[in-house]
């Protein structure tokens, strides 16, 4: 069976980093058409002329929407008054500027082919993979918030219960109440700030997935209610009834005391992010979805997009339940999230560091290799897939089945039989360098004003499709400049043709160092803990050691010594 075969860990190209010829709207425009077999996808996909309408004047919108990404505005309206640039509109094929009314509307109709940026950028990732193979070899996966410009209104109606009303009633009626307003104004509740949400977030993905999705719960709305013909919704929420415009956002309430005080309002911008180049592939989810839900969709779409699974997938607190754990390892990927929730514990199949157990002694095993045991009917399907891990003895001469391999399926425990061992120096290396990749978010924000945290940089425009459009444009182009930036545009079959091997540069490996320290200090911790000691119904059949598991053991007791080494 294939072993799988893991790639040293580099240092960013310099993803955010380009020089002055890769800047600028019009530079970035000429290079989106310098990628004849992008543009051309994006020029069918993106022609949403109709028979039956008045022929449109000629240009081309998708360079537009380049432009307008790549511009650093975040709304239509001021880059059009800044566009005055006659050599861009020429070069996004329009003879004259287009007035501001057309351009918005233009422009919004993309968003119902956003996706064609995405499929623009698939063949440029793989010919950055077919010149350096480390390209998304390992991968980042995290989220952030995105704000939305919509709002909440009060909207209870008369003889709706209202939590609203009947703190007003318990006032005294001297107009102290939550109820007071200006007669004609809208009641709108407190809005928190992203980096609350983002607090709210983090604390929650440091609890047990049952406990996260126990707050989650009762920080979403109770109800949600279209309002039909008029673009609106009805969410009920914390008592009362509230209207907005943005039925796709996701609410979060945030209470203190039984009392709901703030309301956060928007989606989660996820991304798989290259561990090589620092490029990304985007996904915008609905904030009322857990982060964690989203990995199946976002690891799907990176793996179509790259041609081929990566070899890992690293990521935080969020991603650290079972079903990435098994999404990703059924796909043959080793997962790389830090534990969360409740202790972990020794058992006699394996250790709580995923280690296999040996069946004959009890004693500790050393991970050999893994298979992902694909279906020999339908191989592409993960869900038909037996994920494997075949171990060794670690002293494989206590009995003469010591001596053979002995296997365990990950099925068994999917959070902790994981592809690639905890105890290698490489898992606690790429576990060190995701705190580094958390920048993208920001780099993202920066520049392609991606994920909004404020009121400064979120779009008036509302609705799911505008957000995931700018994404997957910003996706496009980052790709577009990751490969001019590295000398990756043309083919690899010249060099093939000449006997030259694509160019791979110098590798600084920042957080080397670091994961050898840790693996040693899990080593050190594992000897003083019991673990390197035997244990089981094995082990006490053979008098070497006690049949309770190291953690089950009264905290503080030191591993138990061998029967022969013991006072009569």
């Amino acid at each position: 069976m294939p072993t799988l075969r893991y790639q040293s860990p580099d240092r960013l190209l310099g993803a955010t980093d380009y020089p002055d010829e890769l800047r600028g709207s019009l530079n970035l425009v000429k290079l989106v058409k310098s990628d004849r077999q992008g543009w051309r996808q994006l020029r069918k996909a993106c022609d949403l002329e109709v028979n039956y309408a008045r022929k449109r004047e000629p240009g081309h919108w998708e360079l537009a929407a380049v432009a307008f990404v790549t511009s650093g505005h975040v709304d239509v309206r001021p880059w059009w008054d800044e566009a005055t640039d006659e050599n861009l509109w020429r070069e996004c094929g329009f003879p004259k500027r287009p007035p501001y009314k057309r351009t918005w509307e233009r422009l919004r109709e993309l968003e119902s082919v956003c996706a064609a940026f995405l499929d623009a950028a698939e063949p440029v990732i793989r010919r950055c993979r077919a010149h350096d193979p480390r390209v998304f070899a390992h991968s980042h996966v995290d989220s952030t918030e995105d704000e939305t410009h919509a709002s909440l209104v009060h909207d209870c109606k008369p003889g709706e219960s209202c939590k609203r009303a009947a703190a007003a009633k318990h006032s005294n009626g001297k107009g102290k109440g939550r109820g007071k307003r200006v007669r004609g104004h809208a009641i709108r509740p407190a809005r928190a700030t992203t980096s609350e949400a983002r607090e709210h977030r983090h604390a929650w993905n440091e609890l047990d997935q049952q406990d996260t999705e126990d707050h989650e719960r009762k920080a979403s709305p109770d109800q949600i209610v279209e309002v039909k013909g008029t673009g609106r919704w009805r969410v009920r929420l914390g008592g009362c009834w509230y209207l907005t415009r943005d039925g796709d956002a996701g609410v979060r309430a945030y209470t203190r005391n039984g009392k709901t005080k703030r309301f956060w309002f928007g989606y989660y911008s996820g991304k798989m992010v290259d561990h090589y180049t620092g490029g990304v592939i985007p996904l915008v989810v609905s904030a009322s979805v857990n982060e964690s839900k989203m990995f199946p969709k976002l690891f799907d779409r990176a793996k179509s997009m790259i041609g081929a699974a990566p070899q890992t997938v690293i990521g935080d607190k969020g991603f650290s339940v079972s079903e990435c754990f098994e999404h990703a390892t059924k796909n043959g990927t080793a997962p790389v999230f830090p534990w969360r929730g409740i202790t972990r514990h020794d058992k006699d199949t394996h250790d709580r560091h995923g280690l296999m157990r040996c069946k004959h002694c009890g004693g500790p095993m050393s991970q050999v290799k893994f298979s992902a045991c694909k279906d020999k009917l339908d191989p592409l399907d993960p869900n038909k897939t037996k994920p494997r891990l075949w171990f060794r003895c670690v002293d494989g001469t206590v009995t003469p089945g010591c001596a053979k391999p002995q296997t365990i399926t990950c099925a068994k425990d999917w959070r902790l039989l994981v592809p690639l061992a905890r105890t290698e120096p490489l898992y606690q290396e790429l576990r060190a360098s995701h705190q580094a990749y958390e920048g993208v978010h920001d780099y993202f924000r920066d520049r392609y004003r991606v994920a909004a945290d404020s009121r400064a940089n979120r779009p008036k425009a509302v609705g799911i499709g505008w957000h995931q459009l700018r994404a997957n444009i910003a996706c496009y182009v980052d790709w577009l400049r990751i490969a001019a930036n590295n000398g990756w545009q043309g083919s690899t079959r010249d060099l093939q043709r000449h006997g030259c091997a694509p160019e791979q540069g110098q590798v600084v490996r920042r957080c080397e160092q670091d994961g050898k320290n840790a693996a040693s200090r899990l080593k050190k911790f594992r000897a003083a803990a019991g673990l390197m000691s035997r244990y089981g119904q094995a082990a006490k059949r053979l008098g070497l050691g006690d049949e309770t598991p190291p953690s089950r053991r009264p905290r503080g007791a030191p591993p138990p010594a061998p029967p022969s080494a013991r006072k009569p």
